[in-house]
């Protein structure tokens, strides 16, 4: 009897045992949050939860008229007018670009500035203009509460060089309307944004429009290089008056648009941007004849060492903290058919991230594997004279955009520790990066960085965040009752950017920063290259979600 009730016993325990195993070793179905306020999947049987949908907002209650007007032929052809005259005012900044007063290259965003107040009449007139180091831009419409912070929309006045003018198929700066595109420099990048905000708000104030909420609007001048004399101006300006994180959200261009897969189409805010560093290697030799030169010369020994750092790429990694991964997430929930079986299986079970990283981007490319991993780009390279003559310094510039998971020390160190064997193997010391050693004194490598840029904070995306569920719900009320998306779920979900905008210096005013311009995929072509142009359909769709998400937060006061 005993030994029968021992043996029960011991399979009741053995069998709790189990349960017990299976219970902490399956990952769980909760959802948690990461330290930035994002969603943050636990494992298996989490999808469910996974990618929530923030709510439509309802109609706001301010009389005003409904934004599905701009969509009418008269306002698709007001708005080529004024985005037209924009793109006629060549507004390049330059990397050699010198400070405001001294370099006449600035004076011509004079004349864009002229032909915003003739396009603009009322937003000269109602709003409060103030301008910064003489060509940033911030336009004031105070709201009737002190106790609502304000909301910031920003784009740029800047656009890239039109290399190659003969390569176009229009003049970068006729601004051609083909009557569905307009073509030009800065059309698309971003006078769009510019044109199409001041467009929203000569609107509003046109209907006498009063909100409680304060709206700034500050247009930078030098994003394109920086922004260093634009929009860190227009920040400090900023704090001055409302104070650190003063703002309650701030709207500037970026994302990746919106894309269709099946039935569902994502908008992709961009929540976060990769850092920036330019690592700069100088190595210095002993001159002398070409004729009896040494086994290597400068420009050798620096190939060599460029050779070695690309030998060694940075690693992809999908950790929970890229807002790519809530990206997967979203698809596994809302578009299962559409990606891949091996993928659905490591998010839900949580597989090693350097793994996935690696298998990710092997099988989409570039374009997903530089959200997942530290870039590394060798730029630019300098040396020698003369064709008889052994070159004494030679310089690289290398680039890097830093991935969220990895840090410029990091990068630094894995610099040195790279090139370090090099440098002794020529005999070099080595200055910088930590190291400062003497080797044998043939030479010399420098190693140091420029423009300095930490990844950047990733604003919040979780159902918990008023401001975020505020921005994405009229993200979805916007495009779910346009044509082009009749009947499609639209599921707004943060993304990561590789480059950086003005916003890497507004991170003092807002931890609610979203960077997003409103356009459909395909319609906006030829950034940054020949033939730019902007579909103007598109563009005012995007005045759509500028006028709504102004509405919708006048109406609200828990963001």
């Amino acid at each position: 009897m005993e030994s029968k009730y021992v043996k029960r016993l011991a399979v009741f325990v053995g069998v709790a045992f189990i349960l017990l195993l299976i219970l902490f070793a399956t990952p769980s179905a909760r959802q948690t949050f990461n330290s930035n306020g994002q969603t943050k999947s636990t494992g298996k049987g989490g999808v469910e939860s996974w990618c929530p949908l923030a709510a439509i907002p309802s109609p706001a209650d301010d009389g005003l008229d409904r934004s599905s007007r701009f969509m009418r032929k008269d306002a698709v052809e007001k708005q080529v007018e004024r985005l037209s005259a924009a793109v006629n005012v060549a507004t390049v900044s330059y990397d050699d670009n010198q400070d405001v007063g001294v370099d006449p290259r600035w004076e011509i965003f004079g004349e864009l500035h002229k032909v915003l107040k003739d396009q603009f009449p009322l937003v000269h007139e109602k709003l409060k203009l103030d301008k910064i180091n003489t060509y940033g831009l911030i336009y004031t419409l105070k709201g009737t509460s002190k106790d609502l912070k304000p909301v910031m929309f920003t784009a740029h006045q800047d656009v890239v060089p039109a290399n190659s003018p003969d390569n176009w198929k229009y003049p970068p700066f006729s601004a051609h309307y083909d009557g569905q595109w307009l073509w030009g420099r800065g059309s698309s990048d971003c006078k769009n944004n510019l044109i199409g905000l001041l467009s929203v708000m000569e609107d509003l104030v046109s209907q006498n429009w009063q909100p409680k909420r304060t709206i700034v609007l500050a247009f930078g001048f030098d994003e394109e290089i920086g922004g260093h004399r634009g929009a860190a101006y227009i920040s400090a300006e900023i704090e001055k008056k409302y104070g650190k994180q003063g703002i309650a959200m701030i709207a500037d261009e970026g994302g990746m648009g919106l894309k269709a897969i099946g039935g569902t189409v994502y908008a992709l805010p961009a929540v976060a941007e990769k850092g920036y560093m330019d690592v700069v290697l100088k190595v210095q030799v002993e001159g002398g004849h070409s004729s009896r030169p040494p086994r290597h010369s400068g420009i050798g020994i620096i190939a060599e060492m460029i050779v070695e750092l690309e030998a060694h790429p940075f690693e992809p990694k999908l950790t929970q903290e890229n807002p790519y991964r809530g990206v997967l997430e979203c698809e596994v929930k809302h578009s299962p058919g559409g990606i891949e079986p091996w993928l659905r299986r490591a998010l839900v079970k949580n597989e090693d991230e350097s793994l996935t990283g690696i298998r990710l981007a092997e099988a989409r490319g570039n374009e997903v594997r530089f959200l997942l991993q530290t870039s590394q780009a060798v730029d630019v390279i300098n040396g020698g004279d003369k064709t008889n003559q052994l070159p004494e310094s030679v310089t690289a510039v290398v680039n890097y955009r830093i991935a969220p998971h990895d840090t410029l020390n990091d990068v630094k160190a894995s610099i040195a520790k790279l090139l370090k064997p090099i440098a002794h193997k020529y005999q070099l010391s080595v200055r910088g990066f930590g190291l400062y050693d003497n080797a044998t004194g043939l030479g010399v490598l420098e190693l140091d960085s420029r423009d300095d840029l930490s990844p950047s904070p990733i604003s919040p995306t979780d159902p918990s965040n008023p401001v975020w569920n505020l921005f994405s719900g009229t993200i979805r009320q916007v495009f779910e009752s346009t044509t082009n998306f009749s009947g499609k779920t639209v599921v707004p979900v943060g993304d990561i950017m590789t480059g950086n905008t003005d916003t890497i210096n507004y991170w003092n005013l807002s931890r609610n920063i979203y960077r997003f311009t409103p356009a459909r995929a395909g319609t906006r072509v030829g950034v940054h290259t020949v033939d730019e142009r902007m579909d103007m359909n598109a563009h005012v769709e995007g005045m759509r979600v500028y006028y709504e998400l102004m509405r919708n937060f006048d109406g609200v006061e828990d963001a």
